[in-house]
């Protein structure tokens, strides 16, 4: 009789442990009470910072959280269900936001906002024409309508010009070698440049084309 009663409350026991554990994981699954609506997302290149614009479903959510990679959060308070946060970052990660309650507990979906939103779309190098005069480079590139294309030797500022359509064409000169390095970079208003795209250096007398398919 004895040995039972001891089975019995070590079966005691583990129940209300697995009990015990239930519980604490309901309470800490998140519940979603609100909805969170990023309207705007704009750039500021002087000071490298991104601005978020939007609302919120409801008035439970106090304060919107904004992360970038493994960067210190930002938080603002939500002013009748409206909210702008601001984050300064480098690179083209994704950014994280949500709401809370006053007491900091989620309570809207984590909404991600990618590089699309906040980056201009990398330029897309068509054609590189060297068969024209000794030491010139004829370039064609896709680029985003109304959009700054900018040209660099080496990693320093040879070119830029604006383009209403989305093809570019840039007539360099002075290119005699092959070693050197050009990239091309886009670039719209409100947004951050793209990242640099090589520009193919041919051989003198040569034209190079490359179609994109999608």
């Amino acid at each position: 009789m004895k040995l039972n009663w001891q089975l019995m409350g070590l079966l005691g026991l583990s129940l209300g442990s697995l009990v015990t554990a239930g519980t604490i994981t309901a309470q800490a699954k998140t519940t979603i009470k609100a909805k969170l609506t990023t309207s705007a997302v704009t750039y500021q290149a002087a000071n490298k910072t991104a601005t978020f614009t939007g609302k919120t479903s409801n008035g439970k959510v106090k304060h919107i959280v904004v992360t970038y990679g493994k960067t210190k959060h930002t938080t603002t308070t939500v002013k009748k269900q409206q909210f702008k946060v601001s984050k300064a970052f480098t690179g083209y990660r994704d950014f994280k936001l949500y709401g809370t309650t006053a007491k900091g507990k989620r309570i809207t979906k984590v909404q991600t906002i990618t590089s699309a939103r906040y980056a201009t779309q990398k330029p897309l190098v068509t054609r590189t024409d060297r068969s024209g005069v000794t030491g010139s480079l004829m370039v064609t590139a896709q680029v985003p309508a109304a959009s700054v294309a900018t040209v660099y030797k080496n990693g320093r500022f040879l070119t830029k010009q604006y383009n209403e359509t989305t093809t570019a064409f840039f007539g360099l000169t002075d290119i005699t070698a092959t070693k050197y390095k050009l990239t091309v970079t886009a670039k719209k208003a409100d947004c951050k440049a793209s990242p640099a795209v090589t520009v193919p250096v041919v051989k003198p007398g040569l034209i190079m084309e490359t179609n994109y398919y999608y």
